[in-house]
């Protein structure tokens, strides 16, 4: 055998494939590319994206020490022909998890990508080279579901657990903004999606009776938000508002984000990607759920509560009423 082609097969990568992500998207996969970059560090790992992917964005700095390689727009859906002229074009695979769910375009993928192992979800664990021990369907949550293939390809529980790495600059103005001793509650009050979103009335009427019980709310708020915050401090003055009050690049960082998430004692969001990112940072959660459903999309959490709307008679957000959302908040901080 020649040697440099033996080197060169020595170290195929893995393939990572995936469809369009947001921020909350990612986060849900972060769990399994922890896992799968300590179980195989010898493998440069490539996340290829039909369309764009936050892991190129917002979570780059967070992930470059595990992702070698980010393609996005790879032209892996449709249609056919194309499909298999741009799968041609990637090198050889060690392992390819497919973490798509349309049965033509991952057949397609097991079909044309050269690799040792191929694992996917579908249905009935279907293409997927083995099953995870012990399981015959596929978990219905994105994250267990992404999980479920680590578990498949190590034939046993993968370890998942990590922490962001951030500069000691931030974690340190993180720590001046949020200051050891009071029992901080973080607040996220916004996400992508209007219907999505608990009526600001009741984030209020929330904060006012933590605030009454001895604990500090903190409101985490996007660009679309913080032109509000100064009419929330006036109906919350003990309430902190970290990131409407930076007035720097930090304001709206991920990183500084993270480093505010982790000296929560507890946090309460709606279906979005800072309720998912509070998940991923391992803090206490209450995920608050209306028209979107949790079994598929609720951040992946050790530590976290779902508050649905229709068990409380609806199916929209207004439907929760405040005292579930500080019964649920009121469990982890008591």
């Amino acid at each position: 055998m020649n040697p440099a082609a033996s080197r060169h097969d020595a170290v195929r990568p893995i393939a990572v494939l995936v469809d369009r992500e947001g921020l909350g998207d990612a986060l849900l996969k972060l769990p399994f590319l922890r896992a799968i970059s300590r179980a195989y560090p010898d493998r440069p790992i490539w996340w290829i994206a039909t369309h764009t992917t936050s892991m190129a964005r917002e979570m780059k700095p967070f992930v470059s020490d595990m992702i070698s390689h980010v393609v996005e727009n790879a032209g892996i859906t449709t249609p056919m022909g194309t499909v298999i002229r741009q799968l041609r074009t990637f090198p050889p695979f060690d392992l390819v998890f497919d973490m798509r769910t349309r049965l033509g375009t991952v057949f397609l993928a097991r079909t044309v990508l050269k690799h040792r192992g191929f694992y996917c979800c579908l249905p009935g664990y279907a293409l997927s080279d083995k099953r995870p021990p012990g399981r015959w369907s596929r978990p219905e949550g994105i994250a267990a579901r992404a999980l479920s293939m680590a578990e498949a390809a190590l034939q046993r529980p993968p370890d998942w657990h990590g922490r962001f790495q951030l500069s000691e600059r931030i974690r340190a103005r993180a720590a001046q903004a949020l200051p050891d001793g009071p029992k901080h509650v973080g607040i996220a009050i916004g996400s992508r999606e209007a219907r999505k979103n608990w009526p600001l009335a009741n984030y209020v009427a929330l904060a006012e009776r933590l605030a009454a019980r001895g604990r500090v709310p903190v409101f985490f708020t996007g660009p679309q938000e913080r032109a509000i915050a100064d009419d929330l401090r006036a109906s919350i003055p003990s309430a902190l508002f970290p990131q409407a009050d930076a007035a720097d690049a930090d304001a709206a960082s991920l990183e500084y984000a993270i480093a505010l998430g982790e000296r929560l004692s507890a946090a309460g969001a709606n279906d979005s990607g800072m309720g998912h990112l509070f998940g991923a940072i391992g803090i206490p959660l209450v995920s608050l759920f209306g028209p979107t459903d949790p079994a598929r999309w609720a951040p992946w959490t050790e530590r976290g509560v779902v508050v649905r709307a229709q068990d409380h008679g609806g199916e929209t957000m207004t439907a929760i009423p405040v005292g579930a959302g500080l019964a649920a908040v009121g469990r982890f901080t008591a």
